[in-house]
């Protein structure tokens, strides 16, 4: 390829796992791409164990907002609008770049098509010394399965091979190109998405509401709808514990859902939609019951002979709880909003 596209990596850190950090950095390091084509903005919340360093260390652009530390999507939107390049990659402190043309194979369509305006994995992978729990998520192909069972992961199981997800337009030999609509848009725009800074820049308005997926519904709505899915992977580390990812999670939820529910655009749950409904009661039944996540991953598991898919009923249920308890506590809060 001769016209590389410059790419601006933006990735949020705040007290990273500096092991991991490092591995991305060295991933990026060492991929075959022009090195002049490439800077990285790490927006920090105030680190204290070195993350800024080591971020320094590799040559990124270091900019510091403490006054930010709980709140990452702002300083996503700030990132945004600090890169110069015509590429923006967001990649968080626990990706790891999968092989040394990875970002070559994902700039792939933005040359060759000029109606796509993102691309990202089809899957994602782990390495072989890495937790159970990290190599669960790889498996399923999320961080959380009820986003799965939702219809709402953008990437598939690692035991599928061909992508189904959104209007499959072409099949080409090293990408796929899906053009979603309102109806099946995936959770889009983290961890290894690729997407045009003028495009991206349409809708970044206010860093104080924004959100990733408002901001690919958002050129969703404004005309732009194909996407590049790649035939490769990336490594996204999860960690060990069950509990303190649903923990995350949930101040997720609370932080960036609830708080500010009447200003998203786009719900991985919908209350309005059936569809959703249906689906989260299914996924609600199978948890509590565990049939058909065991069921699920035994089939995963004779394909691919990892233990980690035996996680699945488990943090399916560990889910379960942890979102109804969040949701219950949500829902008695509006109540009580209501009286007063």
């Amino acid at each position: 390829m001769k016209n590389f596209p410059s790419i601006s990596i933006v990735t949020l850190a705040y007290n990273a796992n500096l092991k991991i950090f490092k591995q991305s950095l060295e991933s990026i390091k060492n991929q075959k791409y022009p090195r002049d084509k490439i800077e990285q903005i790490v927006v920090d919340g105030g680190s204290t164990n070195g993350t800024i360093g080591l971020a320094k260390s590799y040559g990124c652009t270091v900019i510091k907002r403490s006054d930010l530390e709980y709140e990452s999507e702002a300083r996503k939107s700030l990132g945004i609008k600090k890169a110069k390049n015509e590429i923006i990659l967001f990649l968080e402190t626990d990706n790891i770049l999968v092989g040394k043309n990875w970002l070559q194979t994902m700039v792939l369509p933005f040359v060759e098509n000029k109606h796509i305006f993102s691309t990202f994995s089809i899957h994602n992978n782990f390495l072989k010394n890495m937790p159970l729990l990290t190599k669960y998520c790889a498996l399923i192909g999320a961080s959380d399965p009820p986003v799965c069972y939702l219809g709402k992961s953008d990437k598939i199981m690692l035991d599928q091979e061909k992508y189904d997800k959104g209007e499959i337009l072409k099949d080409l030999p090293r990408y796929y190109v899906v053009k979603f609509t309102k109806e099946n848009l995936p959770t889009l725009g983290d961890n290894g998405h690729m997407v045009r800074r003028s495009i991206i820049n349409k809708v970044n308005k206010d860093p104080r509401i924004f959100l990733h997926t408002d901001a690919f519904f958002d050129m969703l709505c404004l005309g732009y709808d194909t996407y590049g899915v790649i035939k490769n992977s990336m490594v996204h580390y999860i960690g060990s514990d069950i509990l303190r990812l649903y923990q995350r999670r949930v101040i997720f939820k609370e932080r960036f859902r609830d708080k500010y529910i009447r200003k998203r655009v786009y719900l991985i749950f919908d209350y309005q939609s059936a569809k959703d409904r249906w689906n989260l009661f299914k996924f609600m039944i199978f948890s509590f019951t565990f049939i058909q996540p065991f069921l699920r991953a035994l089939k995963g598991y004779m394909k691919i002979r990892e233990p980690a898919w035996f996680l699945h009923p488990v943090v399916c249920f560990v889910a379960a709880v942890m979102y109804a308890k969040s949701e219950i506590k949500y829902q008695i809060g509006k109540s009580i909003k209501k009286l007063l």
